[in-house]
């Protein structure tokens, strides 16, 4: 409990709103919303409306509230994106290979700079930014598999809250707000986001056709993020690694024109293949 409340201090001091969320609780040996309801569709994740009774629009920068709301209590807490604190954030769900996705696109732009990121209770990240100015629309899927970006209107889980999962979320050692600057989002991110209007809300994410994928011959501007999406897919279906950079190696020759240098293809597998190693190590720890 006060736990929270010193993270809600620390995020007031940031110039972040933050709002008190849901969180879970144990009945009969397993855990559930607080909502109360079964059927909860964001378990431990949505505003506690006996606080916020008008949601996220009830996100406070002000002390006081923001005491009164977390003193004592066990919620979870959330922080509003956009231009009220001055943020967006890029989600990475490695359950819907966002780490992949991310890693096909640091590949191809260069890696993402040193900002303030939040390890969440999912496995996944929320990788926070300065707000560019104007509208940053939420998007689902927009900059590939796994990726959401949460801008104006939107709001992420925080630290220390807790998972339904009882994972618990935690900000970043290498990447707390005490030790790395807020850095404003990549020109090559923004411009993607801008491409095109983001997908329905509701809408199914289409399955990628493998075969298609890797039997398709791929220029430059898809060269990496197919070949980090491949190399992906294989770790994830167990596949040995020392394997997958030799297939990766022969598909590259054969698939990619031009090809791409075999150490940036390495690079590439090396990369993928730690972090499915750490997911599968969080994994099992929890």
């Amino acid at each position: 409990m006060g736990n929270t409340l010193h993270h809600a201090h620390l995020y007031l001091s940031l110039g972040l709103a933050v709002l008190p969320l849901h969180f879970p609780f144990e009945r009969e040996g397993s855990l559930q919303c607080s909502c109360g309801k079964a059927t909860c569709r964001q378990p431990a994740k949505h505003p506690f409306g006996q606080l916020a009774k008008n949601g996220l629009k009830d996100s406070s920068r002000d002390p006081e509230t923001v005491q009164r709301w977390f003193d004592g209590r066990s919620l979870n807490i959330g922080i509003a994106t956009g231009t009220i604190s001055g943020i967006i954030a890029l989600d990475v769900d490695p359950r819907h290979d966002g780490d992949t996705t991310l890693a096909g696109l640091e590949a191809e732009h260069g890696p993402l700079p040193p900002t303030w990121r939040f390890l969440t209770g999912g496995g996944g990240e929320h990788i926070l930014f300065r707000h560019p100015g104007g509208t940053v629309a939420n998007s689902a899927g927009l900059l590939g598999p796994g990726l959401d970006v949460r801008g104006d209107g939107g709001y992420i889980v925080a630290p220390p809250s807790r998972h339904i999962s009882r994972r618990a979320y935690a900000i970043s050692v290498d990447h707390h707000p005490n030790d790395v600057l807020l850095a404003p989002p990549p020109e090559w991110l923004m411009q993607r986001l801008s491409r095109r209007k983001p997908a329905a809300k509701d809408a199914p994410q289409e399955r990628t056709d493998w075969r298609g994928h890797v039997g398709a011959t791929h220029a430059e501007g898809t060269r990496n993020t197919a070949l980090a999406s491949l190399t992906g897919h294989l770790l994830r279906n167990r596949v040995d690694p020392f394997a997958v950079l030799d297939l990766m190696l022969c598909w590259n020759r054969a698939h990619c024109n031009p090809p791409l240098d075999d150490d940036e293809v390495s690079a590439t597998v090396r990369s993928i293949a730690r972090k499915e190693i750490d997911r599968r190590e969080a994994h099992h720890a929890h």
